[in-house]
């Protein structure tokens, strides 16, 4: 079995486990890659951000979407644009490392469709690489204002980000978040950030991260 399978095999049985026990509330939950194919796997990672951004601003809402909500029974009324925004509140994205950065990218293109999103060790990339440590101030404004321009308010969304605190890309996350809280737009309840005490970047920390946040998504819903 392989890291992946193994990753997704042990997130499968706890988040069982913990609805089953009434911890999280029923879901759909689809596991999806930015890769087109395994040949697209570069030798640095740094170089899946073009693929990050791809999937975000293209994929995701063109043909992973209506693909889900096409399939399964969900709180879209209709497959279209307007039945995944009317439904928004319902509707979660995270991801673990450069899923993170996918998931600020999220944030970014497709706040009309998700409500909250879940970025696990990892910053946002949307002005340049290892952006939230280089130039965290910079990045939290260009959040910020993808957000106010949208016409979103304070409660319009949530974001639940951790890391690890022995995981180096803390190192990251930490300014940007900490450069968000200092905006009007962000506070500590819709900014959430955890340290998961001990965790560094592996399958143990991604699977406590998960289940911290699963535990505070759609509690109003």
């Amino acid at each position: 079995m392989g890291a992946q399978d193994l990753l997704n095999k042990n997130i499968v049985n706890q988040l069982n486990y913990n609805i089953r026990n009434g911890q999280i509330k029923p879901q759909i939950i689809v596991s999806a890659t930015y890769y087109p194919s395994r040949s697209f796997v570069p030798d640095n990672y740094e170089k899946d951000v073009t693929l990050n951004r791809y999937f975000a601003k293209v994929e995701l809402q063109k043909y992973l979407m209506p693909a889900i909500e096409g399939r399964y029974n969900t709180y879209a009324s209709t497959n279209t644009t307007k039945g995944y925004i009317d439904s928004r509140k319902h509707r979660a994205f995270g991801g673990f490392s450069m899923g993170a950065i996918t998931t600020w990218f999220v944030l970014e293109y497709d706040l009309k469709y998700f409500s909250e999103f879940v970025p696990m060790a990892g910053d946002s990339w949307t002005v340049e690489n290892d952006g939230g440590g280089i130039a965290p101030k910079v990045m939290a404004q260009k959040l910020a204002k993808t957000i106010t321009k949208q016409e979103y308010k304070e409660n319009d969304f949530s974001i639940y980000a951790s890391v690890g605190s022995d995981d180096g890309t803390r190192f990251s996350m930490s300014p940007q978040i900490k450069s968000m809280w200092k905006l009007a737009i962000f506070n500590q309840d819709n900014l959430q950030y955890w340290l998961d005490k001990g965790g560094n970047h592996d399958i143990a920390s991604v699977i406590k991260q998960l289940i911290h946040a699963e535990k505070q998504l759609f509690k109003e819903r």
